[in-house]
Formats: C-alpha cells, structure tokens, sequence
C-alpha cells in the first residue's frame, strides 16, 4: 500500500485540483465551475444555445478574449466554456442548460439539442489541420457523451429514431436498423448535394444505426484513418446530422477552438480554402443551414489572418467592435473580481473527485489574503490563475507548509506568474483527443 501524501494528511486532498498544464483538455478536465464566467455564462448561452432555436435560424458566432497589446489574448477560459458546457447540453440534450434560460420543462423536453466542440491542432501527430478533420472530430465528440445513468447519446439518439420511425409506420419492431439507414439515404437523395454512401461511410451508416455503440466506437478510433477522415470528416458530420434530425434533434451548436493553431500554419490559399468550405458546406447546405450554428473561438491574430478570407466569400463579420454583432458575439473578461476568482479556487478544492471526506471546505491550506495577492498578480486571466495556484500548492507539499499565506506565496508570486505566461505563449499541452 503507498504511503499518504501530504496532499491527503494536510491538505484533504486526493492530488492537487488545479490544473498544472496550459490548455484546456476535454478529456482530462476534472472541474467545471460555470459560475467563474458570472453573467457571461448565460450571455453565451442564450446567444448561442437559445437563440438559435428559438429563432428557427441558425447563426454562425464568435467568442473573443481581446487584451490591448497581447494580439493572441489566451487564458480566458473560451475554450473551458465551449468543450465543459457542451458536455452539460450533451448530458439531457440540453434539458437542464434551456431550464436555466428560462425555457420551461415542457418546451425543453420538445425541442431537445446537441452540441459539438473540436479543437484545431495542427502540431500533433495525426492533428486537426482543415475543416474536414474538424468536422470527423465533432461527430466523434458527441458520440463519446454520456448521461448522468451511463447511457451513451449514440444509443439515446438511436433509440429515439427508432422509436419515431415506428410510431410513424416506417419501421417495425426488430428492424429499426435498416429503417434508420433507408432514411437517412432518402434524406440525401431530396438534397441538393448528396452524399455517395459507400465503403466506409456506409460502414459508418450501419453502425449509426445500430445499437452497439461500441462497435461504433471502435470503428471510429480504429478503421477511419487520419488520411480518410482529413478528406471525407464534412460527408460523417453530415449523416450525424441527418441521423440526429430522425431522432428528433431541433438543434446543434457546434463549437469550434484554437482557430489560431490553424490560420498560423497554413498559407493564405489554404485559409481561403478553408473558409470558402465554411460558407459552402456548413452555412449555405442541409443539412446544416436549418439546423445547425457554429461558433468559433477567436482573438485579434487569429481574426487578422482570416479577415480577407472571410470578406472575400461574403461571410457576416465577427468584428467584436461592431455594435451590429452584439446578438452574435461574446468577448470574455475573465476574472474581474475577487469573489469570483475565490469560488473558483474553492469549488476545484472541495469537489467530490478530489476531496477527501475528511475535508472541511473552505480555501484552506490558503489563506484569504494570499489567495487574494494570486488573483490580483494573474488578473484577469483564469488560466494564470489556476495555474500559478497548482505550483504553490505543490510547493507547499514538498516543503511541508500547513499554511499556505502571505510569507509563504508572496516570494514566489512573480516568478510563477512569469512561468505561467510563458507555458501559456508556447501553447503548452497537447489535444487530450489525439493521446
């Protein structure tokens, strides 16, 4: 058996809460405290959750982080918001998030949602370099989400289709696979630009279809390639789409981080190419422009480089600066407050996955004046935040500090913000989907 560590004898800590890298990792990510982004939170769902399906008009959005001077404008926490509140919509199909925004129980239940988020990665191997592999990628996202009782949302969606099939007259008890598949077929042969469903996308359609989501999943993770899904991902999002429609699905919001990583390593032809598939493939065609809004994380560099590009294929500009944006953008400040910045240190300390029962609550082993000199040394940058609070804390294990207070931070304060910048500049971390 190992030995306790301090974390556990001290502290009422299984390991340490805060993040220690600089990126968001939708797989790793332990912790979710929506009420750090206070008003903003519902601000972006309303804009990008509610409106959308209440309008009956899909939109396309941006969420911005701008700081005068740092053009790149990182740790605001846009990627945390998108990927953790995608989760939550995933989990009832976005029951509890319409409840929260005012949309009664009823009406939430009628119009059930799903939402997707990627994130463009252009260094790691086998990385997220185009639309299309960001595209494969959503579709993977909303598959591997599960609800509060385990049940998967593939086999959820499955089984609403299903279900709606047979009460339709289309489909019998024992067949619904193949009535699934006869369907999302006819959809596409009444569009405009169709999909030749074959080989591998039919495999795909056969296993949507399907009830064993982990055949789906192993298909998805082990037969459809990097060079495959880099040329075909629009044709999987597509039949998803088309699949959630059968069930029932009113509306997707599809989220989609990093653009940065993107429009750094690509060429003008290759930005130009890209958004021209943006207007092409996911605004202007079904199934998409009736039902599905995507929303891009964006800052002052990332937007510089894809201005003529998204000007010249005629898209809405996402300019944060223009008041005729204000029901399509959201611009994120952070942690402008000290209240805000303390619930955040003290939910990621106490929650269940990392507290032990013996734990009091509370911010201790911090005490409130230098948890205080954290947030004013890192404001307002939750990343910065949570990070310099994961090295003290650290620190205060390895020497055996009780207390973690003013004599004990405030030494170290400048260099651990200093180290904090600087994993954040060099994009430290890889995209936990690609381990």
């Amino acid at each position: 058996m190992a030995l306790k560590s301090y974390y556990e004898t001290k502290y009422g800590l299984r390991s340490n809460p805060f993040p220690g890298k600089g990126t968001y990792g939708e797989d790793s990510q332990r912790v979710y405290v929506p009420e750090m982004f206070g008003s903003q939170r519902t601000e972006f769902l309303h804009k990008f959750v509610r409106a959308p399906l209440e309008n009956g008009q899909p939109l396309i959005g941006a969420v911005w982080s701008i700081v005068p001077g740092d053009p790149e404008a990182r740790g605001f926490g846009k990627s945390t918001l998108m990927g953790e509140e995608a989760k939550l919509i995933n989990r009832d199909l976005g029951l509890g998030t319409l409840k929260t925004l005012g949309v009664s129980e009823d009406d939430a239940r009628a119009n059930p949602i799903l939402a997707g988020y990627v994130s463009f990665n252009t260094k790691a191997q086998g990385g997220i370099a185009n639309m299309d592999a960001a595209a494969f990628h959503l579709v993977r996202f909303i598959l591997r989400s599960i609800d509060t009782s385990g049940e998967t949302t593939h086999r959820r969606l499955r089984e609403l289709a299903a279900a709606r099939l047979v009460d339709a007259g289309k489909a019998t008890t024992g067949h619904e696979s193949d009535a699934i598949v006869d369907a999302v077929r006819e959809r596409f042969r009444n569009l405009a630009v169709s999909i030749d469903i074959r080989n591998l996308l039919a495999d795909y359609l056969f296993h949507l279809a399907s009830p064993d989501t982990g055949a789906l999943e192993r298909f998805l993770a082990d037969e459809v390639g990097t060079w495959h899904h880099d040329r075909n991902g629009l044709k999987y999002l597509q039949i998803f789409v088309v699949f959630a429609e059968l069930a029932g699905i009113e509306h997707v919001t599809f989220f989609i981080d990093q653009v940065e990583d993107f429009t750094s390593q690509s060429g003008t032809a290759k930005i130009h190419k890209n958004v021209k598939i943006i207007r092409d493939a996911l605004l202007e065609t079904e199934p998409f422009a009736s039902r599905a809004s995507f929303v891009f994380q964006l800052h002052p560099a990332a937007w510089g480089r894809l201005r003529d590009a998204w000007k010249h294929e005629d898209l809405r500009s996402l300019d944060p600066d223009d008041p005729l944006n204000a029901s399509v953008v959201i611009v994120l400040t952070g942690l402008e407050t000290f209240d805000s910045a303390r619930l955040l240190a003290e939910r990621c300390m106490n929650d269940p996955s990392v507290a032990l029962p013996s734990r009091m609550g509370g911010i201790a082993p911090f005490t409130e004046s230098a948890l205080k000199r954290v947030w004013e040394a890192t404001k307002p940058r939750p990343r910065y935040f949570l990070r310099v609070l994961h090295d003290i804390l650290q620190l205060g294990k390895d020497e055996r500090q009780d207390v973690l207070d003013d004599g004990f931070v405030e030494p170290k304060l400048e260099r651990l913000v200093s180290e904090a910048q600087a994993d954040t500049d060099a994009g430290m971390g890889e995209d936990d989907r690609l381990a």
